[in-house]
């Protein structure tokens, strides 16, 4: 795997947001190399409310958003109950900056390990960097 899509959830498109991954206003999509970044969309989330925490509705409603994107991980600050469904479509990390900028070098640092969760299926773990 050479590249990979990624979707950074943001409410000013500079920082993560401070709520759940499911709660940002907006979600920045990047394909990612190794080497190299390109900015794909910028998505506004309009993912149902949540009728109670973890609501799988919910869960459903960001993967229909991003995953006709392309997008293969999920990036934030902090993700809510619904992590676990998340994992098993896509790499979840827990980012240890606030910048999107600075997440992105972390990324490309960590580019073998991300593939390699990524190729475990279902069974994925979230990261954290």
């Amino acid at each position: 795997m050479e590249k990979l899509i990624i979707a950074f959830a943001t409410d000013d498109r500079v920082n993560f947001t401070k709520e759940h991954f499911g709660e940002a206003k907006e979600y920045i999509v990047y394909e990612i190399s190794r080497t190299d970044n390109n900015l794909e969309a910028i998505i506004t989330n309009k993912s149902p409310e949540e009728k109670m925490h973890g609501d799988p509705n919910k869960a459903k409603g960001v993967t229909s958003l991003l995953k006709p994107l392309g997008v293969n991980v999920l990036i934030s600050k902090v993700f809510g109950r619904n992590i676990v469904r998340q994992q098993q479509k896509f790499v979840v990390i827990l980012s240890n900056t606030e910048l999107i900028e600075e997440a992105i070098k972390n990324i490309q640092n960590n580019f073998n390990d991300i593939v390699a969760e990524w190729q475990k299926g279902e069974t994925r773990n979230y990261l954290r960097f």
